[in-house]
């Protein structure tokens, strides 16, 4: 059997940078092959890689994603098509986020017009969480819940044996019109298990970099309870072992050549025993690579940082959200504003490259509010300031809040994804999406963050210290150094 994994397009419309790797995929990929299928893996947004950080106008460029949802003649339909016709698959198989679940719905479709017999299976945080509306689209026969190694190879012998597809674990799907939910499936306990990712499926391999072929996940899970996040892998966290990630590591260096890794664990710094046993063997074994990790501010201290950057880290990325101590409250991260201060002081001490990420537009915040998230991101002074306007997702505990508050629908039909704007998605009304600040003003304050945070960001100093943390991926590959210094220039000249 020959089995298609797509990851449908997003930022292919918009033009943003697309920093995005399909490791979900390419792990599917892994445990198809090694079961004896044909696989092969379109990561549609990495053909045609955006470079725009500048998010200021990031509304407008989502509408240009949406008028391509709507056009079947767009370019990005013609390429799905054909390599559906080239490779002629017997089932595909596509990851759903709900930000761009259009996009899913319009592969879908062009996926049965090329073959109505061809089951056409879900997966991902969208299929997990909201199966029914997934399946309320007739080119979408079923829906994985949860971890898909174990359900998907199961799911596909089931098919090719004609059994009763009942007794799949982990799946959803119609049946005499009605949605069916099987037992779920139980979590991988032991990650070495599994194999590694099959980065060699990718279809596009010449649109990856060496630093793209490096993201790794040394664990699954995280089991804090942000109002606004939900889990996919709930709140247990299961472990790699060292030996298995220090395997992977060599491994995709010596067949990519790959100086710059990222641990793309939800909480890398989470197990500090764990960190700094990694820290340690990069250390022994020589393995001589920079990498980046993703934490929280109450997760680093002195010590750990120290032996991290021995290691080899060279970027820290740290959720900060607010500058507001009531919508830090709501947020429920559980950590202070005094932890963030001492994270960043240490991480400047040992001047490491950190990204702080924020957050506005919550249900019940105040222009106030707004105002205090931009001094505190002046005051911490990240070497990189991303911000994101809030989006409601379903079965998080701020998208109940904002359904209580009359701000978001409990449930939308999918033509809705095609016809509105993917910051808009369940808002009753998009002009109104936080209870206390009329839309003109929210829109004039949402201006002025992205033009403060974009300056912010191409200050020269900035940008240098992004270029010297990637030496490394400079020595090893020029040609990203005179891309990245195109891209630098660009984005330092339109401020």
């Amino acid at each position: 059997m020959k089995v298609l994994l797509i990851d449908p397009p997003f930022k292919r419309f918009t033009g943003f940078v697309n920093f995005y790797f399909p490791i979900g995929l390419t792990y599917l990929g892994a445990v198809l092959r090694d079961a004896g299928y044909k696989v092969s893996i379109f990561d549609v947004d990495a053909v045609q890689k955006g470079t725009d950080i500048d998010f200021s106008d990031e509304y407008r460029r989502l509408e240009l994603y949406r008028e391509g949802l709507n056009n079947d003649n767009h370019t990005v339909w013609q390429e799905i098509r054909q390599v559906v016709e080239d490779f002629k698959p017997d089932l595909v198989g596509l990851t759903a986020i709900t930000t761009k679940f259009g996009s899913v719905l319009k592969t879908a479709e062009i996926v049965k017009k090329y073959d109505p017999t061809l089951p056409v299976v879900v997966g991902g945080p969208h299929a997990t969480f909201l199966p029914e509306l997934t399946l309320k689209s007739d080119n979408i026969d079923v829906a994985v819940i949860g971890e898909g190694e174990r359900t998907l190879v199961n799911f596909i012998k089931a098919v090719e044996n004609r059994g009763d597809i009942h007794g799949v674990k982990g799946i959803s799907f119609r049946q005499n019109g009605f949605v069916h939910h099987n037992r779920p499936q139980e979590f991988i306990e032991d990650l070495d298990r599994i194999p590694f990712p099959a980065r060699e499926l990718l279809a596009n391999q010449t649109s990856y970099t060496s630093e793209d072929m490096g993201v790794i996940m040394t664990s699954r899970g995280c089991p804090f309870n942000c109002s606004y996040c939900c889990h996919m892998w709930q709140r247990k966290v299961r472990n790699r072992s060292i030996d298995n990630v220090i395997e992977e590591i060599r491994q995709v260096r010596g067949k990519w050549g790959t100086r710059q890794f990222e641990f793309k664990d939800d909480t890398f710094t989470l197990n500090r025993k764990r960190v700094e046993m990694l820290c340690d063997r990069l250390v022994s074994e020589r393995l001589k690579i920079n990498w980046s990790c993703s934490t929280r501010v109450d997760l680093l201290d002195e010590e750990l940082i120290k032996k991290m950057k021995k290691a080899g880290c060279n970027v820290v990325k740290l959720g900060i959200e607010t500058g507001s101590e009531r919508i830090l409250k709501e947020t429920k991260k559980g950590v202070t504003f005094d932890q963030m201060r001492e994270a960043a002081r240490l991480l400047n001490k040992y001047n490491l490259f950190w990204s702080g990420y924020f957050m506005v537009g919550l249900p019940t915040e105040t222009e106030e509010d707004i105002r205090k998230t931009y001094e505190f991101m002046k005051d911490l002074n990240p070497h990189y300031a991303g911000l994101g306007v809030y989006n409601p997702f379903p079965k998080t505990e701020l998208f109940e809040q904002g359904v209580q508050m009359g701000l978001l629908h409990s449930e939308v039909e999918v033509d809705h994804f095609f016809n509105t704007n993917p910051k808009d998605y369940f808002f009753i009304n998009p002009s109104q999406r936080v209870a206390n600040i009329e839309k003109q003003k929210f829109y004039e304050l949402l201006v002025f963050l992205m033009d403060e945070f974009h300056k912010h960001n191409t200050k020269l100093r900035n940008i240098i210290r992004r270029g010297w943390t990637r030496r490394l991926v400079y020595l090893r590959e020029p040609i990203l150094m005179f891309k990245d210094v195109k891209k630098a220039f660009k984005w330092w000249r339109a401020r």
